[in-house]
């Protein structure tokens, strides 16, 4: 604790800090010139520490790069606005790596700039990572660039122009970047939707015409709905081929405006950082700490001072494991002298909260003997919440193929189970879709149903299941029951599809009952409401499926042509042992005879609960018990 006197931090101290930080530190005179570099910007770039630091930067800097990097610190010394920008440099033994440039002013009591304070981190392994995943975004992107109904679904900016560069299709979020409709850009050439990038874009577009892929284009311009912001995209354009000749552009956009804003700090050095930055003594005692750490955190620099920076902030792992002392890459550090990186690591708040982290910690120096350590680190939930999404994003675009694929090649198949009668009436079957796999392995509708339904295949999947019903209900042997979706009821074609099915198959319309969920009848009242009385008026039946658990289910046994209500297996599952659920059935049930309409029990288990639904009237039942789900066949 020699170190300070009170609160007050040495400057001695503070400047060993800046020698020690694993990041490059760098000072700048007003008009651009560098006047400091810290041990770690001379280790870097091999730069001796009595270089005469008025030279130029950009000699350092990646070819590619050096225009755009010398251009911007041009703006910033002029317009004396906060630097920030990510490119090249190359290290001292000639390899190029990715830093992340950040540099603001300091003022005098004047306003005048005295001195520009920068920071440079090394962020080679994040780009690579950002760079596979827009890999992976464009490969599964282009997979499904011609599946009829993705261009109006696809969570990124989207569109596809033929070799005139007019647009043929586009969806929804990238009409709104330029500040049209989709109906009025479709027609339209490029260079008038963006008169302001052509300049830029055009020689793009020629060149992907001539068969050249090109990535990662950064786009900037005012936002469409607030032009006082700046919206920033990363694009790809790529060949559309039919037969191995290019027919037009494909365009995919992502808006990154989010993260560039989340990327600017306000501050670069110690307590001007945007990043957490402490520092601890010989014996892992916290002796400073900067007031973004602090935030994050949730201390005060006097509460954490002097105490074990381990056992306060890094003695558990994101799940609540212990982090062994040996494994603590803050001690690490200190007892071997070496910098230490950690992507993904995660530090404990002052309430007991696990954050995630990505941190950097190097030995703290003063001359040849480490003193302690200084760790800079930031917070990552959200970049993680953002991979997350963009995978899961991707798992529904490698869905969509694989869905395409099994309906392309008649891998779409229909499984029965069984629905008794307990009492009079006619035995029947309800039909339950499934995929099989390249494996031949079974795929249950909840892992392709829901990407279905988002990317508007679930029409054509509904269409192939309502023939292959109406073909068996043709058999005349029992009554067939199938699903349909939400998003098929509101097409106004569906009606009368089923009708053309009916007559086709000479089917008895009576032997088909179609099962609505009430969400998908509030999806749109209107429509439903029309829907079901189309069907009653065809003659076929209409359940109401997960009958009980919604609050406007009882409002449609007045208004709809209902005929069975399906009671939902949460009321039938626990039926023996839940006195509350037997009451419901007996409720249901009542209801169910009041307005003339059968019940059919989901989820029987054993013959208990069989036993007790058939003694409180309900008149169907179907369960593992009364039979499970298997392949249908002719027989």
């Amino acid at each position: 604790m020699a170190w300070f006197d009170g609160a007050v931090l040495d400057r001695q101290y503070a400047e060993m800090i800046t020698e020690s930080i694993p990041h490059i530190v760098w000072t700048a005179s007003p008009d651009g010139a560098t006047t400091y570099f810290n041990r770690q910007g001379t280790d870097y770039t091999g730069c001796p520490r009595e270089t005469n630091y008025d030279w130029n930067w950009v000699t350092l800097v990646h070819p590619e790069d050096a225009e755009r990097a010398a251009r911007s610190w041009q703006h910033a010394t002029r317009t004396g606005r906060d630097y920030l920008l990510e490119y090249r440099i190359r290290r001292f033994d000639g390899v190029f790596r990715w830093h992340s440039f950040r540099a603001t002013p300091l003022r005098d009591a004047a306003g005048e700039i005295d001195l520009w304070i920068g920071t440079a981190t090394d962020i080679e392994d994040q780009k690579q990572q950002e760079f596979a995943l827009r890999r992976a975004e464009r490969e599964a992107t282009e997979t499904v660039t011609l599946l009829q109904g993705i261009a109006a679904a696809t969570p990124v900016g989207f569109k596809l122009v033929d070799r005139d560069l007019r647009v043929v299709r586009i969806n929804q979020m990238l009409a709104d970047v330029n500040g049209r409709t989709v109906e009025e850009s479709i027609g339209r050439s490029v260079a008038e939707l963006v008169p302001d990038l052509w300049p830029h874009l055009g020689n793009v577009y020629r060149r992907v015409l001539a068969g050249e892929t090109v990535s990662n284009v950064d786009i900037s311009r005012p936002s469409a709905a607030d032009p006082q912001r700046m919206r920033h995209w990363l694009a790809s354009y790529y060949p559309v081929h039919i037969d191995g000749e290019i027919i037009g552009v494909g365009n995919v956009v992502v808006d990154i405006t989010e993260r560039k804003e989340a990327e600017e700090f306000r501050a670069v050095v110690m307590d001007n950082m945007a990043e957490g930055l402490y520092a601890l003594d010989a014996d892992g005692l916290v002796t400073y700490l900067n007031p973004a750490a602090a935030s994050m955190l949730g201390w005060t620099e006097d509460e954490l001072r002097g105490k074990p920076m381990h056992a306060t902030v890094h003695f558990q792992r994101a799940d609540g494991r212990k982090v062994p002392t040996e494994d603590c890459s803050l001690l690490q550090v200190r007892n071997e002298g070496r910098s230490v990186r950690t992507l993904d690591d995660a530090f404990t708040r002052k309430d007991g909260s696990i954050f995630p982290v990505s941190c950097s910690s190097a030995p703290l120096r003063s001359g040849p003997t480490a003193q302690g350590v200084v760790v800079v680190f930031r917070d990552i939930t959200n970049e993680k919440k953002e991979q997350a999404a963009a995978q899961r994003e991707l798992d529904a675009l490698t869905w969509i193929g694989r869905i395409r694929d099994a309906i392309d090649e008649n891998r779409l198949v229909l499984y029965s189970q069984p629905i008794v009668p307990l009492a009079d009436g006619r035995a029947s079957e309800e039909l339950l879709l499934r995929m099989i796999g390249r494996d031949n392995e079974v795929i249950m509708p909840g892992s392709f149903l829901p990407v279905a339904e988002r990317y508007g295949l679930i029409g054509e999947i509904d269409r192939w299941v309502i023939t292959q019903a109406t073909r068996r209900a043709a058999t005349g042997r029992q009554v067939i029951e199938v699903n349909l979706s939400a998003a098929s009821i509101g097409t106004s074609d569906l009606l009368p599809f089923i009708e053309q099915q009916i007559r086709e198959a000479r089917a008895d319309p009576a032997d088909l009952v179609f099962e609505i969920t009430e969400t998908a009848l509030m999806h749109d009242i209107t429509t439903g409401e029309a829907f079901a009385r189309g069907l009653s008026a065809l003659g076929c039946g209409l359940a109401l499926d997960d009958f009980g658990t919604g609050f406007g289910s009882f409002t449609y046994l007045k208004k709809l042509p209902i005929t069975h209500l399906k009671i939902d297996i949460e009321f039938v599952r626990d039926l023996v042992a839940n006195s509350d659920n037997l009451h419901v059935v007996k409720a249901i049930v009542s209801l169910a005879h009041a307005f003339g309409l059968k019940t059919i029990a989901e989820g029987v288990e054993d013959e208990q609960a069989l036993n007790l639904l058939r003694a409180e009237g309900v008149d169907f039942a179907q369960g593992f018990h009364l039979g499970r789900p298997g392949p249908i066949s002719d027989s």
